[in-house]
């Protein structure tokens, strides 16, 4: 045994004597990469390649979409998934005045993005009617015109102290238009937002290799064949696809008829009225309009007018829901024209459209009477009282109240007849 370790110890001597420069040389680099690999690290990741994303749309830099807007910067507030204002940038507010004065504390630990403080003064949202005060540099006062329940949610859009300077996780480093319309929005870290006008070149563009991401298409088609791609989808219970009535046209019975007439079960994701199914103002108990063909047919043949042929607009993506709709109608006696447009027609019948809805309950510009963005033109004084005290009302509980009678009298009017939410997918390549 002792002669074993006397050989392995003049063996391993000779060695060490012999590479001793070697050892020395791979010791030193070997402890300089240990200290510096963090630093080596961080250098590869800021030189790897950015996710480029394509996104469809015509955008200008003055309305990106509010999901690129939050890369960037945040507001004052952010809503939860109730629909719920809760701090973000501000930490804390309050409402006086029955609502026509609000407070905001903003938060002193975050900067912009150019490592200046946040000041009161350098937030402006720019509401109209509304009065904007600075009693210090972490408080900001609104005084508005009129009472207004809504304003902390509507200060989750985010702000910017100057173009798109922000104090999000993203900075923006480069802009390229074409002409007023965005083409490429760069991010850092590591971002790249691409433009296009269609899916169809966006995806062409995936193809091509140009970007690696499609971002929320409606229309998968053949990519559901590709290989080497990844897709997940994102059900918006805060935008439906329903059917427009013009109740300048149709009286309430045969909007109603035609609500009924429709087989809403073919479609995922069932909507049944004007406000996200999640929110805290959600009314659960409103008029779902089954499916119920022979109960419509019941209902048309007791109206003493209806239209020889009815007009259904559509766009030209919502073609085949508009011919399923037309079979439905045309099941329960109702001759149906469908009309493929590109725009909103002034003066339609019934149409097939998506509607965002906003986060808080208030939907005043859609469904009031004064309104030009009341496409349905719907004209109903008890409706209208309920938006006018629902916007005004501060007490959460007065609020619950009044929102759920707005759902239940509006479904009895039945502007719309509500189809599904819609469904968005993202495409990623491996």
């Amino acid at each position: 045994m002792l002669r074993k370790l006397r050989f392995y110890s003049r063996l391993l001597t000779a060695f060490v004597t012999k590479y001793y420069h070697g050892i020395v040389t791979g010791m030193l680099v070997g402890a300089v990469f240990f200290i510096f690999s963090p630093k080596i690290y961080s250098l590869i990741v800021k030189f790897r390649s950015s996710s480029r994303i394509a996104v469809v749309g015509r955008y200008t830099l003055t309305d990106i979409p509010i999901y690129i807007q939050k890369q960037i910067s945040g507001g004052l507030t952010r809503v939860d998934e109730s629909g719920q204002a809760i701090p973000h940038l501000a930490e804390s507010w309050q409402a006086t005045d029955e609502g026509k004065t609000y407070f905001f504390k903003i938060r002193s630990d975050i900067k912009w993005q150019d490592g200046k403080d946040i000041i009161s003064r350098d937030l402006n949202y720019k509401f109209t009617d509304a009065q904007f005060e600075y009693p210090d540099d972490h408080t900001l006062k609104i005084v508005l015109a009129d009472p207004y329940a809504a304003l902390p949610v509507s200060l989750a859009r985010p702000v910017f102290k100057k173009s798109l300077l922000g104090w999000g996780e993203h900075r923006v480093t480069s802009i390229k238009r074409n002409g007023l319309l965005l083409d490429t929005l760069s991010l850092d870290p590591r971002i790249v937002y691409r433009f296009y006008n269609s899916e169809n070149l966006a995806k062409m563009a995936f193809k091509l290799g140009l970007v690696d991401v499609l971002e929320e298409i409606t229309k998968l088609n053949e990519i559901e064949q590709w290989p080497n791609v990844n897709i997940s989808e994102k059900i918006h219970f805060d935008r439906y696809l329903g059917v427009f009535f013009n109740t300048t046209k149709l009286d309430k019975n045969m909007r109603q008829a035609l609500s009924y007439a429709i087989d809403k079960n073919r479609w995922p994701n069932r909507a049944l009225g004007p406000i996200n199914p999640k929110s805290w103002a959600y009314n659960p108990d409103i008029k779902p309009y089954d499916y119920d063909s022979a109960k419509a047919s019941q209902m048309l043949s007791k109206l003493e007018k209806k239209p020889d042929t009815l007009t259904l607009s559509t766009l030209p993506v919502y073609s085949d829901i508009a011919e399923s709709v037309k079979q439905d109608w045309e099941k329960a006696g109702i001759k149906v024209n469908v009309e493929i447009v590109n725009s909103i027609p002034e003066n339609f019948t019934a149409m097939i459209l998506t509607q965002v809805t906003p986060p808080d309950p208030d939907q005043y510009n859609l469904w009031h009477s004064t309104q030009g963005t009341n496409n349905t033109h719907l004209d109903n004084k008890r409706i209208d009282k309920l938006l006018e005290e629902g916007r005004k009302t501060v007490d959460p509980k007065l609020r619950l109240e009044i929102y759920r009678d707005f759902q239940k009298f509006l479904l009895e009017e039945a502007p719309v007849a509500f189809l599904y939410y819609q469904t968005t997918y993202t495409v990623t390549r491996k």
